[in-house]
């Protein structure tokens, strides 16, 4: 009896944790393309720059798990079982590695080696299994995706209106954003009016 009650309790942790990892995929997929409103042309070409650079930080994971998605799926294609096992194990280690190293930000050279060893690992894998060709395939799906992405998602929405104490935004405002080549001369904010005091 015993015995029966771990076991659908084991059972019922693992299928908390499915469902727990679908909902945050797929939050991230809808933070990574929730709707067509949320993609817009840059005003020129040195705002399309600025908006590269800050979607590139903020979907650095978005990105790399597409062009990784796409690596495997051209080398299972062609065949290369082996090399796909190896790459999916070498990145449950680097994955690990990483997750054990976040709580530390002092050591954030170190988390860089661990990823360039793990990319060199990669190109070397690779290499021996004779995939350059599907490498070079994966990239050209992926990075100009990557880059139209990049240069078309509008960030207004990735972060939600500020609001304190439950309160709605009272007035909204503009105001020039120093440095901010995306926004244009002016950027429309919003900001809580400041009440008299009773």
């Amino acid at each position: 009896m015993t015995a029966g009650a771990g076991s659908a309790g084991a059972f019922r942790r693992a299928v908390d944790r499915a469902c727990a990892a679908a909902r945050g995929a797929r939050r991230a997929l809808a933070r990574f393309a929730p709707r067509p409103s949320a993609f817009g042309a840059a005003a020129d070409a040195e705002a399309a720059a600025v908006r590269g650079v800050r979607n590139a930080r903020t979907f650095r994971y978005h990105y790399a798990s597409l062009q990784w998605a796409l690596l495997l799926a051209s080398l299972a294609a062609a065949g290369h079982r082996a090399s796909v096992l190896f790459l999916m194990a070498a990145s449950k280690v680097l994955l690990v590695c990483l997750g054990l190293l976040a709580p530390f930000p002092r050591l954030a050279l170190l988390r860089r080696l661990v990823a360039a060893a793990f990319v060199a690992l990669v190109l070397a894998d690779i290499a021996a299994a004779g995939a350059v060709a599907n490498l070079m395939a994966a990239l050209a799906v992926g990075v100009p995706v990557i880059v139209l992405h990049a240069s078309f998602r509008v960030r207004d929405d990735l972060e939600g209106p500020s609001t304190e104490n439950g309160e709605e935004e009272a007035a909204v405002v503009e105001k020039r954003e120093d440095g901010d080549a995306e926004a244009g001369p002016t950027r429309r904010s919003t900001a809580v009016a400041p009440r008299s005091p009773k």
